[in-house]
């Protein structure tokens, strides 16, 4: 049998600034992001329990909520947003398979290992 794929939407607010190139002084998003977890069926028909992830991830959502990103990620870019949430959701669920995280409607950055 192949893989299966499932996958949890989330989503917290926080802050960042970029310094060099982009230069832009402290603001804020609403990040969403999207998790997608791969793997084999266990033996009662599923991957991984939809609300485990939610649990997860609302957990790890607080610790990033109405923070300024910078002093937990450094060069809190949306790209190193999205490699940041893939390491801390693979330290609960190695399923991990690509994240997908929206800065705004129109922007997003996809990361897989």
């Amino acid at each position: 049998m192949k893989d299966i794929k499932i996958s949890v939407k989330s989503q917290f607010r926080a802050s960042h600034y970029h310094e060099g190139a982009l230069n832009e002084p402290l603001h804020d998003h609403t990040f969403i992001y999207i998790a997608t977890l791969k793997g084999p069926l266990n033996t009662e028909g599923f991957l991984v329990d939809f609300r485990e992830v939610e649990t997860f991830l609302y957990e790890l959502n607080k610790s990033l909520s109405f923070k300024v990103l910078n002093k937990i990620i450094p060069n809190s870019t949306t790209e190193n947003v999205a490699i940041f949430l893939f390491n801390k959701i693979k330290e609960k669920f190695p399923q991990i398979f690509k994240i997908q995280v929206f800065e705004k409607e129109n922007y997003s950055v996809t990361y897989e290992e």
